[in-house]
């Protein structure tokens, strides 16, 4: 039998070493690059345009629709993005809420006489406990539609921090530009740090799972 000489058997052991060595390197780098895929929507972001002054091919065919979403669990919400939407023709409306919340927003409308008589561009979404599963069950909607385009959410001031910080996660690498509209309402609740942090963490993780961390299964139409 051939006796390995000091030289061989150093190469040996090296060869042998480097095997997981680079095994290692490489579940490291794969990690670095799924903690940033993960984290990156957490990071700030320059403020998107605001949608009182859009670009004016925002609506057009060739980029996509640009929808505009309320979320009516106060009617003034829905109130001001019926006002927005109407001045842009081509755009299409979402409320979000359960059956109640939209029949309260419809009556509202209705009693001021801005009901839309057309209603084609108008889908009224009722899936969603609380904005992460409001957000989510729209992007679960959008994702069936040929091209992302421009999403506006309307919700009031004091909740548009947190509700965009969702939406940026949860629409993270889909192709739609998310902003936000300030509702007219007197609804300005202030939110909590708390409740931001663990509406990211929920959004973090439905978005690399699919399941927002809702323990039920009641999706609150």
């Amino acid at each position: 039998m051939r006796r390995l000489t000091p030289s061989h058997a150093g190469t040996g052991s090296r060869r042998i070493r480097g095997v997981p060595r680079r095994r290692l390197v490489l579940l490291t780098l794969a990690g670095i690059a799924g903690l940033g895929w993960f984290f990156a929507p957490l990071l700030p972001s320059a403020a998107p345009p605001s949608p009182a002054a859009p670009d004016p091919a925002s609506t057009g065919a060739s980029t996509g629709p640009w929808v505009i979403s309320a979320l009516v669990d106060d009617p003034w919400r829905g109130h001001s993005a019926l006002l927005l939407w109407q001045q842009y023709p081509g755009s299409i409306l979402v409320f979000q809420g359960n059956a109640e919340y939209q029949a309260i927003t419809r009556q509202h409308l209705l009693n001021r006489g801005l009901w839309p008589q057309d209603t084609s561009k108008l889908i009224r979404l009722l899936p969603g406990c609380d904005t992460v599963g409001q957000v989510t069950a729209l992007a679960r909607r959008l994702e069936t539609w040929p091209r992302p385009g421009r999403l506006t959410i309307v919700t009031a001031e004091t909740h548009m921090a947190r509700t965009l910080a969702i939406a940026r996660i949860i629409y993270a690498g889909s192709g739609w530009q998310v902003d936000g509209f300030d509702a007219d309402t007197g609804d300005l609740r202030p939110e909590s740090q708390l409740r931001l942090w663990r509406d990211q963490l929920r959004s973090s993780l439905w978005r690399l799972t699919g399941w927002d961390g809702r323990l039920d299964s009641n999706d609150c139409r």
